[in-house]
């Protein structure tokens, strides 16, 4: 189930653009994107994945693998995640 609202009053003032290819057609969409801080551990790197959230019409057919430009850097899809209110959260991954 889906809400009919109108969600573009949530992806405006803090969205950026993010562009991609479904099913042969360049699409784009507003989304807010959060790339956390990756703090240095040792060796080892402690940061959670880039991830950003759109509207579920505006990002529709997203797969896994599948590339994605947010804010003019290069992503791969690692998951689509729609929440049933419209919203569907990108978790990414550097391409």
């Amino acid at each position: 189930m889906s809400f009919a609202e109108d969600l573009s009053v949530f992806f405006s003032d803090f969205a950026v653009n993010a562009s991609f290819t479904v099913e042969g057609m360049q699409r784009t969409a507003r989304v807010l994107f959060d790339r956390p801080y990756a703090a240095p551990f040792g060796v080892q790197v402690d940061a959670d994945a880039p991830s950003c959230q759109g509207a579920t019409e505006a990002l529709a057919g997203l797969q896994r693998d599948d590339a994605i430009t947010v804010d003019g850097k290069p992503f791969e899809v690692v998951r689509a995640e729609a929440d049933g209110t419209g919203v569907t959260n990108l978790i990414l991954r550097s391409a």
